[in-house]
């Protein structure tokens, strides 16, 4: 028998850096977005000043841990109890954000957010925000990067409106081999005002649309309707992100502006699990988040899983529904083929061919002959059960 039907586990996406580094630009530009419902919880270190506004228009109230440094609190309980009530179904959230103080450290932090998630929430990523412009000046270069790199996913290098055209590129170069020297898995880009392509780092409006999460909560708690700020902050988005440009706009037009590359593949009967795996386990270069359901066979039964991977966290979980239909891969086809599997590669400038071809000969190993099922059994499937596990 299956293991028990669960609600999607919510994303936990840690917020980290110095003071002044751009902290504050990222969440709010996050929190403009028109579709988007993130929680956020901060701390009282008093080194964010995140538009409060934004945030009680997509949930009910910014939740706040006191004490200063969260990974430094005697009782985390504070910090689970926070996380828990944000996996409410009735908020719909499609991720929570955690503000770290300039002093937190991360790989700590990020600890306590795996043992502490058990399915109802999981570490979506951890993204430190580096100064371009004091980057060196506050980083001792004859010693090892800071640690925090060590559990660091994405690094963005901002304020490069602020450092001259010519060494920008050299700019981003630096911060990058630097923070590789502790962990060369991170991905490392530029950025000015700290906008970044949210669909990088998570799903906006995925809570919104989910019918797992749409209706009530087991019939007893409608959820609330859209409050009428949202529609304001529909226009204001759009308002926003050309006001933070101002003068600056024709410069502003030789940086780069980020969107994510995104690669959908889809597969029919049980996936090949370790090469699934393989590829989720060690993203390629470039590929930031893997996310998706698998149809595996496990003994002489086939079971879905939700998949998800952030750099080198990997997040498994026993599919709640089946796999859902996906549109045609095929240009200008309208139908909507049955997939058994579904797997999404995002990134930043990453060969999505290769990605493409990777996990359409993972997800459609056993029609085309080259996965014996019944030979295979649960042995094959035991990496994907031991990352069940780990969340349990």
């Amino acid at each position: 028998m299956s293991g028990p039907t669960r609600r999607p586990a919510i994303p936990v996406i840690l917020l980290t850096g110095y003071l002044g580094a751009g902290k504050t630009s990222l969440l709010n530009h996050l929190l403009r977005h028109p579709d988007a419902r993130i929680g956020v919880i901060v701390n009282d270190f008093g080194d964010l000043n995140i538009d409060a506004g934004l945030v009680v228009g997509q949930v009910d109230e910014p939740l706040s841990i006191s004490g200063g440094c969260v990974c430094c609190l005697t009782d985390d309980s504070e910090l689970e109890d926070a996380l828990v009530a944000m996996t409410n179904p009735k908020l719909r959230l499609d991720a929570i954000i955690v503000e770290a103080s300039g002093f937190a450290e991360p790989l700590t932090l990020a600890r306590m957010i795996t043992r502490m998630g058990h399915h109802r929430f999981h570490l979506g990523g951890v993204i430190d925000v580096v100064d371009a412009t004091m980057y060196f000046d506050t980083i001792d270069t004859s010693s090892l990067p800071p640690l925090r790199f060590a559990a660091t996913t994405l690094v963005l290098v901002n304020k490069l409106d602020q450092v001259p055209a010519v060494d920008r590129e050299n700019t981003v170069e630096a911060v990058r081999a630097r923070v590789h020297e502790r962990n060369p898995r991170v991905i490392v880009i530029g950025t000015h005002h700290a906008r970044l392509d949210p669909t990088l780092i998570f799903d906006p409006g995925e809570g919104e649309q989910d019918p797992r999460r749409s209706g009530s909560d087991d019939g007893d708690n409608p959820i609330q309707p859209e409050l009428p700020i949202r529609e304001l902050l529909r226009q204001a988005y759009a308002e926003a992100a050309a006001d933070e440009l101002g003068d600056d706009e024709a410069d502003a037009e030789s940086l780069p502006h980020r969107h994510a590359q995104s690669v959908t593949v889809t597969g029919s009967g049980p996936v090949d699990p370790d090469a699934v795996m393989d590829f989720v386990e060690d993203l390629p270069p470039g590929v930031y988040r893997v996310k998706g359901t698998v149809l595996a066979a496990v003994g002489s039964r086939r079971r879905s899983f939700d998949v998800q991977a952030v750099g080198p966290n990997v997040y498994v979980a026993e599919a709640p529904r089946p796999v859902p239909k996906t549109p045609s891969l095929s240009a200008g086809n309208g139908d909507r083929p049955d997939a058994d599997s579904v797997l999404v590669a995002i990134g930043e400038d990453f060969d999505t061919e290769a990605a493409e071809a990777t996990l359409t000969a993972a997800l459609n190993s056993d029609a085309a002959g080259g996965l014996d099922v019944a030979a295979s059994g649960s042995d094959r499937s035991e990496r994907l059960l031991h990352h069940v596990r780990l969340h349990t």
